[in-house]
């Protein structure tokens, strides 16, 4: 495959990864928005340092997915069922969480994204 192109498969597993310290990894991600309910959309938004998280605890702080285990005090209060709605959510910047539709990501690190 075309090294300016990425599987989203491959994409989701390197979002997945944690560093040496066990901290997520940041990547670079453009993804389309869209609204069914709506009928908005269409628009390009570009995160230039994001981080996948699980959400916020109940104190506020984002929770990151350890390797092989999730400590028991930081479960989500809530389930989003990302796999169900092919959703995740990422931490940016700024402190702020955004819920992203996996199939409307269109450039993960600088590399177009193809199914």
């Amino acid at each position: 495959m075309n090294s300016n192109y990425i599987r989203l498969w491959d994409a989701l597993e390197q979002m997945d990864r944690f560093d040496a310290e066990e901290k997520p990894v940041r990547f670079q991600l453009k993804f389309v928005t869209a609204d069914r309910q709506h009928g908005t959309g269409g628009e390009i938004i570009e995160i230039r340092d994001a981080r996948k998280c699980s959400g916020k605890g109940k104190n506020g702080e984002p929770i990151f997915q350890k390797p092989r285990a999730i400590v028991e005090k930081e479960k989500v209060s809530k389930n989003p069922n990302h796999w169900v709605n092919s959703t995740r959510n990422f931490l940016l910047s700024n402190g702020q969480i955004r819920k992203v539709h996996i199939r409307l990501i269109i450039e993960f690190n600088n590399q177009k994204v193809c199914y």
